[in-house]
């Protein structure tokens, strides 16, 4: 296992830019420990839905990724995005489309 690990680090600095082996380097000796990076926010639907001028019930419908957090659902940006740009999404949103003009063809 260590031999891999070994063989795997090596490779991985050979084709580093002098920028991410810097970076590495500082990570390995403590003195970066990482606390420049901030994190995501978690944020409601409806502030999501304001990002993206969007009504919230519309994130709804399209089952947007979230995450639980004390039993509230919470949201990133970030996954959402990813997530209206993948074909999972178009498939869903085919089928809602799909979905409603069926039911508006089907009233008298």
């Amino acid at each position: 296992m260590a031999d891999h690990l070994s063989a795997e680090f090596l490779i991985t600095a050979l084709a580093a830019s002098d920028e991410q082996i810097a970076a590495a380097l500082r990570v390995l000796q403590g003195k970066d420990t990482g606390e420049h990076v901030t994190a995501e926010p978690y944020l409601t639907l409806k502030e999501v839905g304001r990002k993206l001028n969007l009504h919230p019930s519309t994130l709804w419908r399209w089952d947007v990724p979230g995450h639980s957090l004390g039993g509230r659902k919470r949201f990133r940006l970030s996954d959402i995005l990813a997530y209206l740009e993948s074909s999972e999404f178009r498939a869903r949103a085919n089928k809602l489309r799909a979905d409603r003009l069926t039911k508006n063809t089907d009233k008298p």
